[in-house]
């Protein structure tokens, strides 16, 4: 395809206004194919889920093509899902030969399908359904989805309580005889004890991993906890008034889920890429930039930076979704911690321009890590990722001697302006060593209002989405402010032991340390909104790694050093 015939297509598919702000330079095929995909994906942004579950790569058959609800489509799934507990029941029972994987029940419509491809059918049919909308959710309307995951919650596919009951009654009054003649319990009876505190619903999903083809089984089970965690999300949102499924047996469903997925996802099983620009299939950069969540991509010029020199770009795969990266992390290789995105920037221009060569990089600096399947949030990826992406850094650069981060402090700005208004609620701060009387005296000074308090005009002030280019003089006397409170809600805000920030949590999880704040860090709208422009350093000292994974898990110790409790006794 040549030049013009390209600029075509892009005009008539995205529009003149994406191209006017996203310039090209078009070299070969292959970065036809990578400048098309990158502009589709900029002009679909508000269109689709960040969150949809790329079907196209399970191979799908056509009769199972995304399509509205309907009852037969619901009737079909079920229909799928009892044929496949009868056939587990037959197995488990062994009433059958060898074949007992294809028994199937009398008078079925599906007696002569095969138990892998009635698995796959059934894997097909649920991941090809419509993602659960917030619109149709808050408006009432259910889906297949919706009627399934009710159908999934009926006792019958739970625990067995009665016959739990029952085995546990009988292992007390039937004994068999152990060593040196003292009476014990079967190993059989403890054997069905144990299958039998197993919900049947996960038996099930178990069975379905084993037979299913393409291993359909695995991409079933984390678009299917995906939806249970939606569910459990707009629940909170829908009218008290209305019917409400028992969240608690759909917690349980979503944990057990988690459990097996943690075991199919374990760090043996996974794959570490590096993704560039030149080797790496334009279909997966496509997903890098789409699911982009730390900081969007801006123009293909910023995507081609993150995955050129002075960059790394590294992801994991699974065998069973081999086109799918499940987690990914931009690293940049640098002289020296940075103290802000355009610190980072300007190093990378720096080993761009020649000026500086990777092979001399001290500090390797991962600044955004994104988990791009929402099934597997809380299978410990990223922990594992950053782990063996050391391992490949240490390996290819020898005087690499620095591993950290440069962080955003997300849901900072919404804590500070929380707390704020509980304040102006109650007239009395919920927490006395947060803003002491020097503090609102000088936010008097600084933010003078005849009819508004000094934590009030704060609060109205970092509204301002350029409230840091108003005025220099104002934004330096804000530093020390604004850094006590982001090092209180890091390090001393706290829920149940652990930080409240959830990147914190997740790198002190991780074995990391606070090392230093950095203000204005990242002034982009979103990094100004989110945390007040404010960034933090996080730095993983290889030798302490495991003794600080430790002590956090059994004590909730955090290593907080002088960079950021220095602001604390400001």
């Amino acid at each position: 395809m040549n030049t013009s015939r390209l600029f075509i297509l892009l005009r008539r598919s995205v529009g003149p206004r994406v191209l006017s702000r996203s310039p090209i330079f078009i070299t070969d095929n292959q970065q036809n194919q990578k400048c098309f995909s990158f502009l589709l994906c900029r002009s679909t942004l508000s269109s689709r889920s960040r969150n949809g579950f790329d079907v196209c790569n399970c191979k799908f058959s056509s009769s199972y093509s995304t399509r509205s609800a309907s009852t037969s489509s619901y009737d079909n799934l079920c229909n799928l899902f009892q044929e496949i507990d009868h056939r587990l029941d037959l197995a488990e029972r062994s009433y059958v030969n060898k074949s007992a994987n294809d028994g199937h029940t009398e008078g079925s419509s599906y007696r002569n399908i095969s138990t892998a491809n009635l698995s796959s059918d059934f894997c097909r049919a649920y991941i090809a359904l419509p993602h659960i909308s917030v619109s149709s959710w808050r408006g009432g309307d259910s889906s297949v989805k919706n009627h399934f995951l009710d159908f999934l919650l009926k006792s019958k596919y739970g625990i067995d309580e009665n016959g739990l009951a029952s085995a546990i009654n009988n292992s007390l009054h039937h004994h068999e005889q152990g060593d040196g003649g003292s009476e014990r319990i079967s190993y059989k009876t403890i054997q069905r004890i144990r299958q039998l505190c197993t919900p049947r619903y996960e038996r099930i999903f178990q069975y379905i991993l084993g037979s299913a083809n393409q291993d359909l089984g695995v991409a079933f089970l984390v678009k299917l906890r995906q939806d249970i965690r939606d569910w459990l999300r707009l629940s909170s949102q829908r009218d008290q008034q209305s019917p409400q499924p028992d969240l608690s047996k759909l917690r349980a469903i979503e944990r057990d889920i988690q459990t097996i997925l943690t075991s199919l996802f374990r760090p043996g099983v996974l794959n570490l890429q590096q993704i560039t620009y030149d080797k790496t299939p334009a279909s997966i950069i496509e997903q890098i930039a789409f699911k982009e969540a730390v900081h969007p991509l801006q123009s293909l010029n910023d995507l081609r930076t993150r995955l050129g020199p002075g960059r790394r770009c590294y992801a994991f795969f699974h065998p069973a979704l081999p086109n799918r990266p499940l987690v990914f992390v931009h690293v940049a290789l640098l002289q020296s911690i940075p103290e802000s995105m355009t610190d980072l920037q300007e190093s990378t221009r720096k080993i761009v321009d020649g000026n500086h060569l990777e092979s001399e990089a001290t500090c390797a600096t991962f600044y955004s890590i994104t988990n791009s399947e929402p099934g597997l949030v809380g299978v410990d990826l990223g922990n594992h990722l950053i782990k063996s992406v050391v391992r490949v850094l240490k390996n290819e650069f020898v005087a690499l001697d620095t591993f950290c981060t440069l962080s955003p402090i997300p849901n900072f700005r919404r804590w500070l302006q929380d707390k704020i208004e509980r304040t102006t609620a109650s007239d009395k701060f919920m927490d006395a060593n947060l803003f002491t009387e020097g503090d609102l005296q000088k936010i008097e000074n600084l933010l003078p209002s005849s009819d508004q308090a000094p934590l009030d005009s704060l609060l109205g002030y970092l509204k301002d989405p350029h409230w840091h280019n108003v005025s220099d003089e104002t934004t330096a006397k804000l530093k020390p402010l604004l850094l006590k409170l982001a090092a209180y809600y890091l390090s001393i805000e706290k829920h149940h032991g652990r930080p409240l920030c959830p990147v914190a949590k997740f790198h002190i999880r991780n074995g990391a340390e606070m090392y230093r704040l950095n203000y204005l860090g990242d002034t982009t709208a979103k990094g100004v909104r989110s945390s007040c422009g404010i960034m933090i350093n996080y730095r993983y000292s290889l030798e302490q790694l495991e003794e600080n994974h430790v002590n956090y898990e059994r004590t909730g110790e955090i290593i907080v050093r002088d960079g950021v409790s220095c602001w604390l006794s400001r």
